[in-house]
């Protein structure tokens, strides 16, 4: 009998030991510092090293316990700097430069200094550089380099979860329009949170800049509104020109010097119509990242752009036509008729326009240094004048870190 109890004991001991022993391991794991060893064929582990002879490594992991790993199969050591709380379910959240960028939009958390990244969308590629601890500079371009832009940011402030950064992307054309055309956005952002979850608020200004002497390009976006106001085909349109000839027609514009200038010769008074040679927008936005599962994130990332665009009020004035009508048998008629038409001027009002882009995405970490996302994008557009449009702009991109 006592022989039982003391087996029974010793089994006991035994066990209390081999538990406080694992616990106790646990919390020497999370008390001394962490690596991050990235393997030949991109595997990964997060643990601390115990040993190291040269040939093999003795890494403790929250996965897998104690694990040897010969140091020839081992890319790169990384030393984590992040706090224990980051690891959730045996899996960490790497502190890496993937951290500090929603889909297109960033936050206030800095790129750590050789955490450098490159990010390719379908569209084009995108560059970022680490320069210190809390700045970093960037080259965003389309696959023809047009347009191309620099982007910049700095963090300002941080403190536990609270932090503050500055950040512009100031960009040209390119090759397209000869690089006259260009303009930047520069904003401030407030993020609450951690690397692996946190909500970023921002607020900016978006400014546009294009040559004068040139319309064709993005005229669709310049144009203020017609300088003549007049219609031969709505009868409801306030001047109305009710003559269906269309000889009478080419008289009408020819005598306005309109009738083959669309505004292509430029912003003046001969073209058809008022163009725009700057905009500006209010820039707000609303961004967040949370983990979903081991490998993947939600991210919600939002930018509205508010923009003010001028009037263009008319005066009625009345002008005498004459041009050549010919009769059923083809001859010629001088004929005179009296147009009533509307003069543009550029009002002191404006009418206001507010775009909300919204890209919901998923990313998906297949490792430390490899990450790709996938966003259902669009855009939802209101104008005082046009009313409401909307379209999706689906988007995918790919994450490297280098």
């Amino acid at each position: 009998m006592k022989s039982i109890i003391l087996f029974l004991f010793t089994i006991t001991f035994t066990l209390c030991s081999q538990i406080n022993a694992q616990f106790a391991e646990r919390d020497s794991l999370s008390s001394k510092n962490l690596f991050l060893i990235i393997k030949n064929d991109g595997g990964e582990y997060i643990g601390e090293i115990i040993s190291d002879d040269g040939r093999e490594i003795l890494v403790i992991t929250k996965q897998v316990g104690k694990l040897y790993l010969n140091k020839s199969e081992i890319s790169s050591i990384t030393k984590v700097d992040e706090k224990i709380n980051a690891i959730n379910d045996g899996e960490f959240r790497a502190s890496g430069p993937f951290t500090t960028r929603y889909y297109f939009t960033n936050n206030a958390l800095p790129i750590k200094k050789n955490e450098n990244y490159g990010l390719i969308h379908v569209y084009g590629p995108e560059v970022h550089l680490s320069v210190a601890n809390k700045t970093s500079i960037g080259v965003m371009a389309s696959w023809i380099a047009s347009p191309i832009a620099l982007a910049l940011k700095q963090q300002i402030f941080s403190y536990k979860k609270f932090h503050f950064s500055i950040g512009s992307i100031i960009g040209s054309s390119g090759y397209i329009n000869q690089g006259q055309t260009y303009g930047g956005l520069h904003w401030g952002t407030i993020t609450l949170g951690d690397r692996s979850s946190n909500i970023s608020f921002s607020a900016g200004v978006f400014h546009i800049n294009w040559p004068s002497n040139n319309v064709n390009f993005m005229s669709g976006f310049r144009e203020i509104g017609e300088r003549f106001s007049y219609s031969f085909y709505d009868d409801t349109h306030p001047y109305f020109i009710a003559e269906e000839d269309y000889n009478a027609q080419w008289a009408f514009e020819d005598s306005l010097n309109i009738y083959s200038n669309w505004g292509w010769n430029g912003n003046n008074d001969n073209s058809r119509y008022f163009y725009k040679d700057q905009q500006l927008a209010t820039v707000l936005g609303v961004s967040g990242i949370a983990p979903v599962g081991k490998k993947a994130s939600f991210i919600f990332d939002s930018m509205i752009f508010i923009t003010e665009n001028p009037d263009v009020n008319y005066k009625t004035k009345q002008k005498d036509i004459t041009y050549e009508r010919f009769d059923n048998q083809g001859n010629s008629m001088p004929t005179t008729f009296t147009a009533e038409y509307g003069i543009g001027s550029i009002a002191n009002t404006s009418s206001r326009n507010i775009t909300l882009i919204l890209m919901p995405a998923m990313r998906f970490n297949k490792s430390y240094e490899k990450a790709f996302q996938v966003a259902l994008a669009g855009f939802i557009n209101y104008d005082e004048v046009d009313g409401l449009q909307s379209a999706p702009v689906p988007m995918i991109s790919w994450l490297r870190k280098f």
